[in-house]
């Protein structure tokens, strides 16, 4: 937590974790996260717990789930019935879709990277849509805060007894425009119907809001908000400013009043947006891959006056595909361009199941020779 808040720290912490879908890599032997903390805790990398704000339909929305074909593929057809109006959508099955999904009793929820690229029909084409939202994800919904709650109590406890933060993680802002319509259309609709944007965020903005405020007040150390979808990979610093600075404004604002740190996650495509970042009062930036598109993390720091940097090395290309040297290679470059205040060592992605262990080992070979300040 000094280290977010850039402040005084006696070694540069390394805190990462593994992508929790199976496969799973063959080195988390781990079977609750209590065994995750163990397990942190004997190689002394530095954890955290978190917890979860989910946003679920009210009750009376009723999803009705099909499959067909077409051209011979399989597709799933959806339709939430809602009592302001029925959503309808069609999603192309590939064969990577994750098999959990695919149960034909259980519907697909809109949380889903797989959506954009299968899109056949996508949910929301008109504004009269937007009626549906305040069903599909509701401000107030007891069933989430109850599991919430839930969550939290337990979650403290663990974070209490390992003496690790606690992080509550949501999930508001322009990500949800890139799961609920296929890119380009998302892209298409902000500059053709802002109106229709703005209304759709809104709701889904004040959902999260609301759940954010239940964990604040139940307690947390910081809070981490996705930022994925937000960057200049897809968005105009302009579109930046319309559609996602506002309510980060006010996240931020609700999160420091509770003495918590704010957490902002960006992987790729920061560097078009380094203006309007560093106009915003979080504390700390989480991801900066500085390989997919060679960055300079100096720039980033310089344009980063008084914000913490949580990254330094590529999880993809340092990690997944490189070689040992070539690892510890990136971790000294990650200190020599980070420096050792208000620095975390570890990359945004998890890490997947085929990635080298070497490539682990190595990053953390080179921490513990680079950690102490």
């Amino acid at each position: 937590m000094a280290a977010l808040r850039c402040q005084a720290v006696d070694y540069v912490p390394m805190a990462f974790h593994f992508w929790h879908s199976p496969p799973r890599h063959p080195n988390t032997t781990w079977t609750n996260e209590r065994e995750r903390l163990e397990f942190y805790q004997r190689r002394e990398w530095d954890a955290r717990v978190e917890i979860g704000t989910p946003v679920s339909p009210l009750p009376e929305v009723q999803v009705e789930v099909r499959y067909g074909t077409l051209d011979a593929q399989p597709v799933l057809h959806q339709l939430w019935h809602t009592p302001a109006g029925t959503l309808e959508e069609r999603l192309r099955v590939t064969d990577d879709w994750p098999s959990g999904d695919r149960n034909a009793n259980s519907p697909v929820g809109f949380y889903d990277d797989f959506r954009p690229s299968r899109y056949i029909e996508f949910p929301l084409k008109s504004a009269s849509d937007l009626a549906t939202l305040p069903f599909l994800f509701p401000v107030d919904n007891a069933l989430d805060i109850d599991r919430m709650t839930s969550a939290h109590r337990k979650a403290k406890a663990l974070a209490e007894e390992f003496r690790v933060p606690l992080l509550g993680y949501y999930s508001a802002g322009m990500d949800w425009l890139i799961w609920l319509y296929p890119p380009e259309e998302t892209i298409l609709r902000a500059r053709s119907d802002p109106a229709m944007v703005h209304s759709l965020l809104d709701q889904i903005n004040a959902a999260y809001r609301k759940r954010l405020e239940v964990l604040l007040e139940l307690g947390l150390d910081a809070v981490s908000r996705r930022g994925w979808y937000e960057s200049a990979d897809l968005w105009s610093p302009r579109d930046f400013r319309e559609f996602a600075r506002g309510p980060l404004v006010e996240d931020i604002r609700v999160t420091h009043a509770a003495d918590c740190v704010f957490i902002y996650l960006m992987d790729s495509g920061f560097v078009p947006l380094l203006g309007e970042l560093g106009a915003l009062d979080f504390d700390c930036l989480f991801g900066a891959d500085p390989a997919i598109r060679p960055v300079d993390l100096r720039q980033v720091r310089t344009a980063l006056p008084g914000k913490s940097l949580w990254g330094g090395i590529s999880a993809t290309l340092h990690l997944g595909r490189g070689t040992p040297a070539e690892t510890e290679r990136a971790v000294e470059q990650a200190f020599d361009s980070c420096g050792r205040l208000g620095f975390v060592l570890g990359p945004l992605e998890g890490i997947r199941h085929n990635w080298p262990w070497d490539n682990i080992l190595a990053c953390e070979r080179a921490w513990r020779r680079l950690r102490k300040v």
